[in-house]
């Protein structure tokens, strides 16, 4: 009776062993400088989805920008599925500052652990918007 429950256990550790594995969820580690018309972005957030258009799939990813640098396998962040990804960058003045760029691009990023520098240009920038004639 001992040996049949032990059996019955292993069964149920080995299929939930198999059945918690996800076939293309691999993260990886990426990071780089992220600079928006040249210069460093005091402080934002990254956002790396995979591209479906282009097949690829896996799970999203985000890193915060702090001091012109970013890491995804920081501990705030989070690592990415590589290969063809949308990237979309927040960037503000400082914590709780003003918002100076938001972009959206798409990048073939690596599907291991590596660097990755991104470069906003400087037709992001948050347009202020009109005065009201409220």
């Amino acid at each position: 009776m001992m040996k049949g429950r032990l059996a019955l256990v292993g069964a149920v550790l080995l299929a939930a062993a198999l059945g918690c594995k996800e076939e293309g969820s691999k993260r990886v580690r990426v990071s780089g400088e992220a600079r928006f018309d040249g210069q460093p972005i005091p402080y934002g957030d990254v956002v790396f989805t995979p591209d479906g258009s282009k097949k690829n799939s896996g799970p999203q990813g985000i890193a915060q920008i702090r001091d012109g640098k970013y890491d995804t396998g920081s501990s705030d962040g989070k690592g990415v599925a590589g290969g063809p990804t949308i990237i979309r960058v927040t960037g503000f003045a400082a914590q709780g500052g003003k918002l100076i760029c938001e972009y959206e691009y798409q990048a073939d990023l690596p599907k291991q652990d590596g660097a990755f520098n991104i470069d906003v240009p400087k037709k992001a920038a948050v347009k202020k918007a009109p005065p009201s004639d409220i």
